[in-house]
């Protein structure tokens, strides 16, 4: 009887009911980008369609459903869906395509704004749990997603999470270290967390052209005018560029609201990773089915994701 319902109910749901602002879930672009991704093995059993079933766990993030209200609207077990998701973890499959999709479009960018900076997120559970770690300017326990987006299309180009407690300026080089020297970054902007005169230096020795917009703090055993204007020496006062920092608030902002991130019952600092790379996959789909451009450029990865 549930293999009946099983085989009558999943194709049905093909057409994943979302309200109307989530119907790039079901548009054919989302659809051929995954495929390229998500294919079925070439011998053996082939199973549920892993492209549907991952716009399932998609859905599941949007809606902040369980995966029993997931059995109940496609009449797969609960099980199937975990297991899924499991693989796709142990594969590394989340941080390998988040890099795939983002390297190409960082690369056809005309230009690029990037805007750098961490959220915090507190752990589900309030207390601590494997991987977290207590801020004390929070006050919590929880996790920290270090990220560096383009301003102009808001989408993440780079990403790392940590425990709560690491300090921003030094995962931001880590994050400058893995960027591409042929990115054409025009200009960069971050607060006072990356106040750092070797930090600068690096992101000019990686972009020479870029523009630096990196306010400096005030050091009790360095307040001296002189001492700002040394370390400023490498910066720009462009106040635009400093208005752009904001950008990426409000990015993170949608990131929680929207996407829910931070509102998981599955948490630990490797599940906090998954369902950050998820949510900046998420946020890459909805901008890919308002553009053809980039299905454009994601196209040029099919010979790439046939032989890989």
């Amino acid at each position: 009887m549930n293999k009946q319902l099983t085989n009558r109910t999943f194709p049905s749901f093909e057409h994943i009911p979302v309200y109307e602002r989530f119907q790039w879930l079901n548009h054919p672009r989302v659809v051929d980008i995954l495929s390229r991704f998500l294919r079925p093995p070439r011998r053996g059993r082939k199973g549920y369609d892993k492209v549907l079933m991952f716009r399932w766990l998609m859905y599941k993030q949007l809606m902040g459903c369980s995966y029993r209200d997931l059995e109940s609207m496609t009449g797969i077990d609960h099980t199937t869906f975990i297991k899924f998701r499991k693989r796709l973890m142990e594969k590394v499959w989340f941080p390998h395509i988040f890099q795939r999709l983002t390297s190409t479009i960082a690369k056809h960018l005309p230009v690029i704004t990037a805007i750098l900076d961490s959220s915090f997120v507190e752990t589900y559970s309030r207390h601590d749990e494997e991987g977290s770690e207590y801020s004390g300017y929070k006050e919590k326990n929880g996790f920290k997603l270090h990220q560096m987006i383009d301003y102009d299309t808001r989408l993440p180009i780079l990403q790392t999470s940590t425990g709560g407690a690491r300090a921003d300026v030094i995962l931001g080089q880590a994050l400058i270290d893995r960027a591409p020297p042929h990115w054409k970054v025009k200009g960069l902007a971050a607060d006072k967390g990356y106040d750092s005169e070797h930090f600068v230096h690096k992101i000019k020795m990686k972009w020479k052209k870029a523009l630096i917009a990196i306010p400096t703090r005030r050091i009790p055993s360095r307040n001296t005018e002189r001492s700002r204007q040394r370390r400023g020496l490498e910066r720009t006062h462009n106040p635009q560029l400093y208005k752009k920092r904001t950008g990426i608030e409000r990015y993170f902002s949608r990131k929680k609201r929207v996407f829910r991130l931070g509102e998981e019952k599955t948490r630990h600092l490797k599940n906090f990773r998954a369902h950050c790379y998820l949510t900046s996959l998420m946020e890459i789909l909805e901008w890919a089915s308002k553009s053809p451009l980039l299905h454009a450029l994601f196209s040029r990865l099919h010979e790439q994701c046939l032989t890989s």
